[in-house]
């Protein structure tokens, strides 16, 4: 007698990785930490929903979109960096962690249009420089994690943050450690 084909197991899920949250308005929310949330793009009910929650500052990845329409009546903060998935750039990944780690600017919702890949390498460099996640783990929680990552670019960011000098990223955020060279 043959035995039944076993449906595949989804793979071990890391308990530090963002938690799923259901708010009207706000696909793809996930929360990372206390000070940072990710996902896709808002609806105007979604912005208010994020002041409702307590979140100071939106930072929104798109190139080629503004959020202040959606945004407009709120009394969230904003920050625009034109992030582009297919070329990251350091200065971006600078500019965002000095966002994230202000203390009067957090917490901070970052959301690019799917919450996929641009939110996906931000909250993976947040992990690392941050939370000191190796860039294994954060990489793994970036593709893996079931924020709808697109496989196509895999190789770029994943390479880009395996590649990034952390060290420097850091030194030029400000998050240098006390005794530290910064």
């Amino acid at each position: 007698m043959q035995e039944a084909p076993r449906r595949p197991q989804p793979a071990p899920h890391d308990p530090r990785w963002a938690v799923p949250l259901e708010r009207p308005g706000l696909p793809n929310l996930h929360k990372v930490s206390d000070d940072l949330y990710r996902g896709a793009q808002p609806t105007g009910r979604g912005f208010r929903e994020l002041e409702d929650m307590g979140i100071r500052t939106v930072v929104n990845l798109r190139s080629f979109h503004s959020d202040r329409d959606e945004m407009a009546g709120t009394g969230l903060g904003y920050e625009h960096i034109a992030m582009k998935a297919w070329h990251p750039e350091d200065e971006d990944v600078v500019r965002f962690l000095r966002i994230v780690t202000d203390p009067e600017r957090t917490p901070v919702f970052v959301h690019c249009e799917h919450g996929a890949d641009r939110s996906g390498v931000m909250s993976a460099a947040y992990r690392m420089a941050v939370q000191g996640w190796t860039a294994e783990e954060a990489v793994e929680e970036m593709v893996e994690g079931g924020y709808g990552f697109h496989g196509v670019w895999r190789g770029r960011l994943g390479g880009y943050l395996e590649e990034l000098d952390f060290d420097e990223i850091k030194r030029r955020a400000g998050l240098s450690a006390p005794g530290e060279e910064g």
